[in-house]
């Protein structure tokens, strides 16, 4: 049984640059610190759906918006690097020194940013269903649902054509956040749906969607431009020891990504989770206790 989860404490940061940046703080204040990187669309509201699990694994764990979502403001044209310098700043904020990063889904690569360009502070990265980058040699959208297709390609067209295709949908998510997860579950495996349909679930996306809809599809957008073009750092300078975690069923973030990523990277074990599609939330409690060692 998990033990009773510790208040939510939020707060902001100025950045350098004159940005805010916006963190919500879980788990125990003395656990092993861990930065969580959330999903596309998602915010700092993101987070396990049993809040319980940070104190069992004995881990601090710090959600934050992405430049974009929620309360920080939007960082135009940011590759996947440029969320190193803001979670740089978060941690002399918080008083980490050292720390470990976590992110899942669209939150992935930008955890493998920080284990590669703060190589002295990040301790273990771990990913989960993670998208691989768009290089020649492999095929970014095999295996992918309709949806994520049409999504991507859109961003493959330019900034003007993603924000026409998520237009409709950011509005959606504003005002309809149930109908949007809804339409996402008709398209994925039993396993997903399943976990799509828990009410402990659906209440945190909602939230977590509502909080990301906030300034638009800002965030989104820029999210899914920085996906489709070079990330901004080199996997091979990940020195940090890895575990990813990818869904044998999944099809937003297909394992053959994961598998691309786990061969580029110099110190990573791949771990498939079969049976299972993009939401692994049950692999989450051993992901924290692996990260806090």
């Amino acid at each position: 049984m998990s033990a009773a989860p510790a208040k939510t404490r939020e707060g902001t940061i100025a950045l350098s640059d004159g940005r805010t940046l916006a963190y919500a703080d879980r788990g125990p204040a003395d656990g092993a610190p861990l930065i969580f990187h959330h999903g596309t669309p998602g915010s700092r509201a993101g987070h396990h759906p049993d809040p319980g699990v940070y104190d069992d694994a004995g881990v601090r764990v710090v959600t934050y918006d992405r430049a974009g979502y929620g309360l920080s403001d939007r960082l135009e044209g940011r590759d996947v690097a440029a969320v190193a310098a803001d979670i740089s700043a978060l941690a002399d904020e918080l008083g980490f020194q050292r720390f470990a990063a976590m992110g899942v889904s669209g939150g992935a690569p930008h955890a493998l940013a920080c284990a590669a360009l703060l190589a002295d502070r990040v301790t273990r990265a771990v990913v989960m269903v993670t998208p691989a980058p768009n290089e020649d040699g492999f095929d970014f959208l095999a295996g992918m649902t309709q949806s994520n297709i049409n999504e991507f390609n859109a961003a493959l067209a330019g900034p003007d054509a993603i924000a026409a295709y998520l237009a409709p949908y950011i509005e959606t998510l504003r005002t309809q956040p149930e109908a949007v997860l809804d339409k996402l579950a008709a398209e994925l495996p039993p396993p997903d749906q399943a976990t799509l349909a828990r009410q402990d679930v659906r209440e945190m996306l909602v939230t977590s969607w509502r909080e990301a809809s906030r300034q638009g599809a800002a965030g989104w957008m820029d999210d899914d431009l920085a996906f489709t073009r070079p990330w901004g750092f080199d996997l091979a300078d990940v020195s940090a020891e890895v575990r990813i975690w990818q869904g044998e069923l999944d099809v937003l973030a297909p394992q053959a990504h994961g598998r691309r990523v786990a061969e580029q990277l110099p110190n990573a074990t791949f771990e498939l989770v079969e049976g299972k599609g993009h939401m692994l939330y049950d692999a989450w409690p051993q992901a924290f206790a692996w990260a806090a060692r």
